[in-house]
């Protein structure tokens, strides 16, 4: 028998859910402004194999690093693992002078982003 189908998220379900940061990334905060997220990554087992050949030394993990501006800066300040997206999305529209509805869409997919990268993770609020 197959497994019931799940249920998908509403929108009021995405803006409850609570974003927090994933532990072992570094924060850097460059003199020009911005932020500097430094996380770990896998290699893939191709590369692995690669360097198996080529190398005495075979790293599994390498450090990836990816520079936000003063707007990413400032949502990324905003993940406390407490505020729930909606939070997040009302302090930014506050912060910068938005429409709600403009701070949602930037919000949105920049913590979609940050997901994809594995940066954060999602917990149902």
């Amino acid at each position: 028998m197959a497994a019931p189908k799940k249920k998908p998220w509403t929108k009021q379900d995405a803006l409850s859910c609570i974003p927090e940061r994933n532990p072992g990334i570094d924060e850097f905060f460059p003199k020009a402004g911005g932020l500097i997220l430094s996380f770990p990554v896998t290699y893939k087992p191709f590369f692995i194999g690669l360097q198996r050949i080529f190398r005495s030394h075979v790293q599994k993990t390498f450090k990836r690093k990816i520079q936000l501006d003063g707007l990413g800066r400032d949502v990324w300040s905003l993940l406390d693992g407490k505020r729930d997206v909606r939070s997040v999305i009302k302090a930014f529209a506050g912060l910068h002078g938005l429409d709600e509805k403009e701070a949602e869409v930037s919000v949105t997919l920049f913590l979609r982003s940050l997901g994809q990268k594995g940066l954060i993770r999602i917990k149902a609020g």
